[in-house]
């Protein structure tokens, strides 16, 4: 398919330069996250709060937090003494580390004139135009369209600005954990209920994979059969495309396929996406430049990209990736009609009208206090695992089993997609410099193919995508040879059993736990299984050697989440309509990717942020004509 000449840029196509000979070995390295998870130490310590809210243990305000005999850690048998010891060993991995005790990790200055931590009792008695929860890629373009068009806008995040040394494992080690199948018929406490928690959401170490969804996304009903649920979305790829322009140039996107959108020029291939090039071209293949929301040239009011650091692993320095911080939140922070309050967590919604939650329960982190907080509308944008298990809190009269589960569906449809790493590796081109650290910084990615997305010998029909995913940890990169580490991913079949639920199991603030109750689709093993068979010739093709294969996870957690609020036009098997909009709960709106009845076989957040602008569009027009209707 090649390059348009929009997303062409120097070194694109790529030439790949004199690679000399094939290198031995090979490594299997573990994924990072998860070993700095592994490594996390099993007996943290926590500062106490006040009587007011428990730091540990049940939760006081929580009437629900009762024992619950599907959850595989609780447990009412008193006699086993050896089991409760062990089980209450493994619920401290359930709990992240309290903000008192990790100050060192958040930035030392506030964002901008609206921004602080913790909150502000002033405002106890105040009633926004619109609350939203949730700082990351959606709850970010939510906020930016509803501020601009004038109306009042409070944003609350349970997590801190982050120190701008602090990296992603570091982080990683002091967030909660959830429950999660093992995969082997048992249960573990390394789930991974999101991405980062923290200003800015997982945009903060993202490797800035920006795609637009491809027509089949929207409708695969006809090689999907999902039982049952239907897997059409409420609108199709061309009345989101519009929202994927505007975005694409504010975030300063470069790259992708040809003719496809209003990207900017590619970024140069990396030594190995030079050699993938050419072994996949000889494989009749037609690969272009992953589509990524880093600045290949100033754009924005940010930096072109100067490849100074490691794109996931560390913060970006200079500006140039789009991350949620830097293009959304950074200039909504002076603006006189935003208010940013950082360490509040949202614990529940308050229906207190048939047809209108009034208010959220928050929890300041900080003071270890709770508040109520009025708006006319909410914008929910946790992730798809936090969205749902915040409607699950939701408990009240007007919603007995939460907010929006009208239908019994709110956690219900998860899915994560599958992945796996294969890698190679094959001698340094003479070119390259491996021994110097900036060889391996820049963009995790360079080069993508579609080739296998729909492929009639994959089981199904349906394939995945393939692309250049170097590694991005220090301490894993090697110097003597060049590694061709390539993932790909696959869509998972929607299936109302893996779902989100709570455990009766408090985590560090008092809130039930997450439980992932997740287990992989059979059918979605051997497409997994075929993908990565395809992703072996690719690397042979290329001549690698010490071809090794490396799972991501992704059954016990994923940072692609979707479908645990799914959009229909039926409220009797959807939580949400085609805007996000709940339907018994209208003046809420969900715009993470839990409103995905299908999630897709690409990165999705570009379309998770083109639905959020989408939805911010009715809010606006909902609060409007509310307003209109009582004038």
């Amino acid at each position: 398919m090649g390059a348009s000449p929009a997303c062409t840029g120097a070194g694109w196509p790529p030439r790949r330069r004199d690679a000399g000979r094939r290198a031995p070995g090979g490594t299997r390295p573990r994924p990072a996250r998860r070993e700095a998870r592994r490594a996390r130490a099993p007996d943290r310590a926590h500062a106490g709060g006040p009587r007011s809210v428990a730091p540990h243990g049940h939760s006081p305000y929580d009437p629900y937090d009762t024992y619950d005999p599907y959850d595989p850690y609780d447990t009412n048998d008193t006699n086993d003494h050896d089991d409760h010891d062990d089980e209450r060993h493994r619920m401290k991995r359930l709990r992240g580390t309290l903000p008192s005790d990790a100050r060192h990790a958040w930035h030392p200055e506030p964002l901008g004139p609206a921004h602080r931590d913790g909150w502000d009792t002033r405002d106890d008695d105040r009633v926004w135009d619109v609350v939203v929860i949730g700082s990351g890629a959606s709850g970010s373009v939510a906020a930016d369209r509803l501020v601009r068009q004038g109306l009042d806008v409070l944003m609350i995040e349970e997590g801190f600005r982050l120190s701008p040394d602090l990296g992603n494992p570091e982080l990683d080690d002091m967030c909660r954990t959830a429950l999660a199948r093992d995969g082997q018929g048992g249960w573990t406490d390394e789930g991974w209920p999101w991405t980062t928690s923290n200003l800015g959401g997982g945009t903060v170490f993202y490797g800035g994979a920006s795609w637009r969804y491809r027509p089949f996304d929207f409708d695969p009903s006809e090689l999907v059969d999902a039982g049952g649920l239907d897997v059409r979305w409420p609108y199709g790829l061309a009345e989101l495309a519009p929202y994927y322009d505007v975005l694409e140039r504010r975030l300063g996107v470069c790259g992708g396929e040809e003719g496809e959108g209003s990207r900017g020029p590619a970024h140069p291939p990396t030594a190995a996406a030079e050699v993938l090039y050419e072994a996949g071209t000889a494989l009749g293949y037609e690969p272009f430049p992953t589509p990524l929301a880093i600045n290949r040239h100033a754009h924005g009011g940010r930096s072109a990209c100067e490849r100074n650091s490691l794109c996931v692993s560390h913060q970006c320095s200079t500006g140039a990736k789009g991350d949620a911080v830097a293009v959304f939140l950074a200039p909504l922070a002076s603006h006189p009609n935003f208010t940013l309050r950082t360490g509040v967590r949202a614990l529940r919604l308050n229906q207190d009208r048939p047809d209108a939650v009034g208010s959220v329960t928050c929890l300041d982190r900080l003071g270890r206090t709770t508040h109520r907080v009025r708006a006319r509308s909410f914008v929910v944008a946790c992730n798809a695992i936090q969205s749902a298990a915040l409607l699950l809190r939701s408990r009240g009269g007007r919603a007995p089993d939460g907010v929006g589960n009208h239908s019994g569906l709110v956690g219900r449809g998860l899915t994560m997609k599958l992945s796996e790493y294969v890698s190679g590796v094959v001698d340094a081109p003479s070119a390259a410099t491996l021994a110097d650290w900036r060889a391996h910084a820049g963009p995790f990615s360079t080069i993508a193919f579609l080739d296998h997305y729909l492929d009639a010998d994959c089981p199904t029909g349906v394939g995945g995508m393939i692309y250049e995913s170097k590694n991005d940890m220090p301490s894993r990169i090697r110097d003597d040879v060049l590694e061709l580490r390539i993932e790909t991913i696959l869509a998972d079949h929607p299936n109302l059993d893996n779902r989100v639920r709570l455990s009766s199991h408090a985590d560090e603030d008092g809130v039930p736990a997450v439980v992932i109750d997740y287990t992989p689709d059979p059918r979605d093993l051997r497409r997994l299984a075929y993908m990565t068979d395809v992703c072996e010739r690719l690397l042979r093709k290329a001549g690698a050697t010490g071809i090794a294969h490396e799972e991501s996870g992704f059954a016990q957690g994923s940072c692609h989440l979707h479908g645990t609020c799914r959009a229909g036009d039926d409220p009797a098997t959807s939580v949400v309509d085609g805007w996000g909009r709940v339907h018994s709960a209208p003046n809420v709106y969900v715009v993470d990717g839990g409103f995905m009845p299908y999630p897709g076989g690409l990165n999705p957040t570009l379309t998770i942020q083109a639905h959020a602008l989408r939805s911010a569009k009715a809010v606006a027009g909902d609060l409007v004509s509310r307003h209109t209707a009582h004038v």
